[in-house]
């Protein structure tokens, strides 16, 4: 197996969450060849701000041989993309069109108009990030509520268990029965997260790695936000199964090819399990300047469209990248 890489940088239009700056995003696409000829393309795009490796650290522990999580679903990626392209097939197919949110990493970009218009084009739910200034998100949930689109709230774990509290208790009974879930309320604690849920579902994302699954008597939450750069889906996916979670795939805003790789994620597995997979958030790749491959992405609503090509598509820009091989030491 030979690995190729090719960096590339992200521009955000705007600060992305309540821990990551507008800083540019530093990530590398992945080119793998198999001993079968075969040929596949992934994307590696770490958030140490998350708690990731540095994209220099991964890359420099894979030439020693060691592979972190994000890099072994990045290789998986690559083998799933490479096996399509040899079947004369792209992902999209294998699966059933699912929708996605509409994700709001800043309440300011809210313009008169805007919520419904999201309705007209037909969008249902609506992510919103929260954690930077909560009085002032807890009255823009009343105007999002008002054109009654599902609110999935994510404060990336920040806080605690108090300010969260407040914040749900706070807020108009005519917001509360729309909030499909709340992902990471605060860090994890099971028994806290308990009595979360009291207030709203509770979705586990960011603080995944910190759960001792073999050990719940219930799990402390009600959907798993599966996230195929970085989590194993088979294993995530029979969590679900056994405590009875639903799931939303979502990319890791990240590139282009990311993106569009966990939407095949979510797609296919919205084929096999039906309703225990909700929507999904895969539409991130707005949260940048257009570059070549976001100009490749066309979407009609919260339907994500597929890039023409094999695979994953962007067959052209990929093959025409400046590739480096990784090599070993």
């Amino acid at each position: 197996m030979k690995i190729f890489y090719s960096p590339y940088k992200l521009k955000p239009l705007q600060s992305l969450n309540s821990v990551a700056t507008a800083a540019e995003r530093d990530g590398a696409l992945l080119k793998v060849e198999w001993p079968d000829g075969c040929v596949g393309y992934s994307d590696l795009h770490p958030w140490p701000e998350l708690g990731d490796a540095s994209l220099e650290t991964q890359l420099s522990d894979l030439r020693r041989g060691r592979m972190s999580n994000q890099v072994e679903q990045s290789i998986w990626f690559s083998r799933r993309d490479a096996q399509a392209r040899k079947n004369k097939i792209h992902l999209f197919d294998s699966g059933e069109k699912i929708k996605n949110n509409f994700l709001l990493s800043d309440f300011r970009q809210i313009k008169p108009g805007f919520l419904d218009e999201l309705k007209k084009e037909g969008f249902s739910t609506l992510k919103m990030k929260v954690g930077r200034n909560l009085r002032e998100e807890a009255e823009m949930l009343t105007h999002i509520a008002a054109v009654g689109l599902k609110i999935r709230l994510d404060f990336n774990a920040v806080g605690s268990w108090s300010i969260f509290e407040r914040f749900m208790n706070a807020l108009p009974l005519t917001v509360r029965p729309l909030i499909e879930y709340v992902e990471d309320p605060f860090p994890y604690d099971p028994k806290a997260w308990v009595e979360a849920r009291k207030l709203a579902k509770v979705a586990l994302d960011n603080q995944y790695h910190k759960v001792q699954w073999d050990q719940l008597n219930v799990a402390p939450f009600d959907v798993l936000v599966i996230k195929p750069a970085k989590m194993d889906v088979d294993k995530a996916i029979a969590h679900c199964e056994k405590w009875k979670l639903k799931a939303a795939v979502t990319s890791y805003m990240d590139h282009p090819v990311g993106v569009t790789h966990a939407l095949a994620v979510a797609m296919e597995l919205k084929k096999k399990h039906g309703d225990m997979i909700l929507e999904a958030g895969c539409l991130t790749h707005r949260l940048y300047q257009m570059d070549s491959f976001a100009a490749e992405l066309s979407t009609q609503g919260p339907f994500l469209l597929k890039v023409k090509g094999l695979g994953i598509g962007f067959d052209k820009l990929l093959e025409a990248l400046p590739w480096h091989q990784l090599k070993t030491q």
